[in-house]
């Protein structure tokens, strides 16, 4: 069952940056079904992996893009990836005690900061490129 869904409001009309969007979406959605489902800890890790190892490449995509296209935010927009993945990694640690509260923590802690990240930093990011004919 799909928690957190990707909607209008979570659209920056960039169409790689979307799909990624809804497929880091998708992964927040596959953790807490299975929180509700009580999975044992190592397929809940399994997921969150998979969800982190992602966020890692999808960074880099933005990255590039803004590299390619000469982004002036770069600066600012690099450094707030880096704090998210220093947070990612600070909660991986902690989710190696299989805590269920932690791992509610880290789950809510991603939707977030998805949708936070969407509708400020990377909706500037979105209108940058749209202006440089990314679409």
């Amino acid at each position: 069952m799909s928690v957190f869904e990707f909607d209008q409001s979570l659209q920056l009309g960039v169409q790689a940056i979307d799909e990624q969007h809804k497929r880091f979406i998708g992964y927040i959605n596959d953790a807490w079904d299975a929180l509700e489902r009580g999975d044992d800890s190592e397929e809940y890790l399994y997921i969150l992996n998979q969800l982190m190892d992602y966020a890692m490449e999808h960074f880099s995509f933005e990255e590039s893009l803004m590299r390619e296209f000469q982004y002036p935010g770069y600066d600012d927009h690099k450094q707030n990836h880096n704090r998210t993945a220093e947070q990612l990694f600070e909660f991986d640690m902690r989710l190696l005690a299989a805590s269920p509260d932690d791992c509610r923590a880290f789950v809510q802690f991603l939707q977030d900061w998805l949708q936070n990240h969407i509708k400020v930093v990377d909706v500037e990011l979105a209108s940058f490129l749209k202006s440089k004919g990314v679409s």
